[in-house]
């Protein structure tokens, strides 16, 4: 047998016994069990917006810099000093 053969015919074993071991039900808190409201859901709603809001941010922080550029290489194109 090649040594690939071997060492695959020990993982497999280990793998399965590590795949069946876990297939227990995993402790969840009370949003996963689907409570609807709480401070909770609260904090994860107002951390979404906090995201949308750095998102946005970053967005037009990168579409002002490429119109800054643009307007300068119009600038240094028809001839002005910098």
């Amino acid at each position: 047998m090649s040594r690939r053969l071997i060492r695959m015919s020990r993982v497999f074993p280990a793998l399965l016994l590590l795949w069946v071991a876990g297939t227990g039900t995993a402790a969840a808190c009370n949003v996963c069990y689907g409570e609807a409201e709480g401070p909770m859901i609260e904090a994860a709603s107002m951390g979404v917006w906090l995201l949308i809001g750095v998102l946005a941010a970053v967005q037009s922080s990168f579409a002002l810099f490429f119109i800054y550029l643009w307007r300068r290489a119009r600038k240094f194109a028809s001839g002005a000093s910098l």
